[in-house]
């Protein structure tokens, strides 16, 4: 097992797009899989315009992030897939299907996903158009959801283009997350969800996309996994027991091992937040539930890395001996883009 205490801080800088018509970039016919539940199939803008940033992050990387997300989070049975328009490609002709609507192949997915490079127009009317030739001979539900940055700019007309699916008879919604449109933008983009009976989302930061694909998480009828009850939940980080030494009238010395697995990925960090103890339980709710509550409280941070999929470790900090501190533990996927992936639950240093 190897790690690396200088992790250099968990930054999120990777990025969203790659190439576009009704091919593959697998090569598969568009073979029609079997009958599976609702299917999601993406149509991520992969247009120039995403390489600009909305507040610290680029466009790109935030959809990267948060489809991947939302994906994670969908049942193993859930078919997958995405269209992308622009991607490298100049012109008005550069929709693609670049994953076809799979199970189980999350991995495939999330290569393609981060394979794409901003670059080319928004057709938006050729991208529903190419969505809909594809999905009307599944004969099955499915949901389309647009990410994307800007309207059309290729002079089609994509409600008419949603029209014309819906009087085909073709079983679908149309969802759409708007990337720091403008209000003109938005509105468009608003009626555009209403024709195709989908909910609009409206993205102006970071945390705007955590909650609004969470959301729609809850909101869509998603057939939930069997879940393990919290408190018998195997975690995938949890600390294994703290040592306490004093040494001396003011500060303590302790040694805080833990142990975490996580499966899905070979590069991973642990972060050790000592915090503030809180007076009285927080009634703020945490945005992320895998990511520590109440960061105000935390006073110091510190990181060990390793490349094992599972392993144990040991911080070793000091603290001062009169101050009451609690600490908790996060386990970050460091694989691709950085992701919070649990936390072991806060401890009363003290105890």
């Amino acid at each position: 097992m190897v790690f690396f205490r200088n992790f250099k801080s968990i930054l999120i800088v990777s990025l969203l797009l790659g190439p576009s018509f009704i091919i593959s970039d697998t090569s598969p016919e568009l073979a029609v899989p079997g009958q599976p539940e609702t299917a999601k199939l993406f149509i991520l803008d992969a247009s120039g315009s995403m390489n600009e940033y909305l507040g610290i992050y680029q466009k790109v990387h935030l959809a990267k992030k948060y489809v991947r997300h939302y994906v994670d989070k969908l049942p193993e049975e859930t078919e997958v897939g995405f269209i992308a328009y622009g991607n490298r490609l100049p012109g008005c002709q550069s929709s693609r299907l670049y994953q076809p609507l799979e199970k189980g192949n999350r991995p495939g997915f999330q290569n393609k996903l981060f394979g794409l490079t901003p670059s080319g127009a928004t057709p938006l009317a050729e991208s529903i158009r190419i969505a809909g030739d594809y999905i009307i001979r599944r004969k099955s539900p499915t949901d389309l959801i647009l990410v994307t940055d800007g309207i059309e700019s290729c002079y089609g007309n994509p409600e008419k283009e949603l029209q014309v699916l819906q009087q085909k008879g073709i079983n679908f919604k149309m969802h759409i997350f708007g990337l720091g449109l403008k209000p003109d933008e938005k509105r468009v983009m608003q009626s555009l969800a209403k024709t195709g009976n989908g909910r609009y989302y409206n993205v102006g930061e970071d945390s705007d996309f955590f909650l609004a694909m969470e959301d729609l998480l809850k909101q869509e009828p998603i057939p939930k996994r069997t879940e393990i009850d919290p408190e018998k939940r195997r975690p995938k980080i949890r600390i294994a027991g703290i040592e306490k030494n004093q040494t001396d009238s003011e500060e303590n010395f302790y040694r805080v091992k833990f142990i975490f697995e996580n499966s899905d990925s070979d590069n991973q960090c642990v972060i050790l937040n000592l915090k503030r103890r809180s007076s009285a339980s927080s009634k703020i709710q945490n945005w992320n539930p895998q990511r520590a509550a109440e960061p105000e409280r935390v006073e110091r941070t510190e990181q060990i890395c390793f490349h094992a999929r599972k392993g144990e470790g040991e911080f070793q900090i000091s603290a001062p001996a009169h101050l009451p501190l609690n600490l908790e533990l996060e386990l970050w996927d460091t694989k691709g883009i950085p992701s919070s992936v649990d936390k072991s639950g806060e401890k009363n240093l003290t105890e």
